[in-house]
């Protein structure tokens, strides 16, 4: 060979080199990215809210004239018969009256009696005052037949159906107490959250499916309603989903490679996503991708 030849040799092999070197250099290591694989397998959707306990049939027991009323000798919690008298009311209280013989009652007043039998649940005041004509006095009710309360996002309300299960956290035994959806309520109100923000909201009503629970009226109770489960769902986490436009998208892992792919997701909760269409059981989905992240690109799994 020739030396000129050589040359022209040895100098294409430096250029290959450098050229590889400088490839080396500006390609960079490979991206860092936690994984996970995609799988079938249970997969459930609730709407998270909190509630009230009360009591479902609670009467209230009102004053019937305006007038003088005697204090009330009742207590929350008195078991209480039908037409037992629970107040007197005296409508034209004299600036003065003769003695009269001691009585159990003042003859002058109009007696107020309980409509049902029950459990005093509240004493509005128990003082003697003056109330006028439609004043609560007392309330009363079963305490042991109560429903729950829930107050909920009318967007979220729109996917409950009337016997949902619910499940009603209970500290006092670890398991959750079960309950069911019974109605919810046609008329939406509007309420300003907490930041100020005005929101449209539902009342969606539960019964008890134990009769007897832990709780009293107004108790507060934080309730889980089922709106979907599947036993064989293939899911990801839902870290692993992204917006491509109007479509769904995630990156899989491809021989070291992520390749990005348009999926077709499903129901979804705050852990997983479900995957109707584009992708397939036990391939590597990166979770938490980058916007540095591309089609294409040299990761490393951890």
């Amino acid at each position: 060979m020739s030396t000129n030849r050589k040359r022209l040799v040895y100098v294409a092999l430096g250029i290959l080199i450098v050229t590889l070197a400088m490839w080396g250099i500006f390609r960079g290591s490979p991206t860092s990215v936690e994984t996970a694989v995609a799988e079938r397998g249970p997969m459930r959707v609730t709407v998270d809210a909190q509630g009230k306990t009360r009591v479902r049939d609670k009467f209230t027991v009102t004053a019937p004239v305006s007038g003088i009323m005697a204090r009330i000798k009742l207590t929350e919690g008195d078991n209480i018969p039908r037409d037992y008298p629970v107040a007197e009311i005296d409508p034209n209280p004299p600036i003065q009256r003769a003695p009269a013989a001691p009585r159990s009652f003042n003859p002058y007043a109009a007696r107020v009696f309980s409509p049902v039998s029950g459990k005093v649940l509240r004493v509005f005041d128990k003082s003697e005052r003056f109330v006028t004509a439609g004043t609560p006095i007392l309330e009363i009710g079963d305490p042991e037949n109560v429903e729950v309360v829930v107050d909920i996002l009318s967007t979220e309300a729109v996917n409950i159906r009337p016997g949902a299960p619910m499940s009603i956290e209970n500290e006092r035994q670890g398991e959750p107490i079960r309950a069911r959806v019974t109605l919810i309520e046609s008329q939406a109100v509007t309420k300003v959250s907490a930041l100020g923000v005005e929101e449209e909201r539902v009342n969606v009503i539960g019964e008890f499916l134990p009769r007897k629970v832990p709780f009293g009226d107004n108790f507060h109770v934080d309730v889980s309603i089922l709106v979907w489960e599947s036993t064989d769902a293939l899911r990801v986490p839902s870290s692993a989903v992204f917006r491509v436009g109007e479509e769904w998208g995630v990156f899989v892992v491809e021989s070291g490679k992520a390749r990005k792919r348009t999926v077709k997701v499903g129901h979804r909760n705050p852990d997983l996503a479900e995957i109707l269409e584009g992708l397939s059981g036990s391939e590597t989905v990166i979770l938490h991708p980058t916007e540095q992240l591309a089609d294409g690109s040299r990761v490393r799994t951890s």
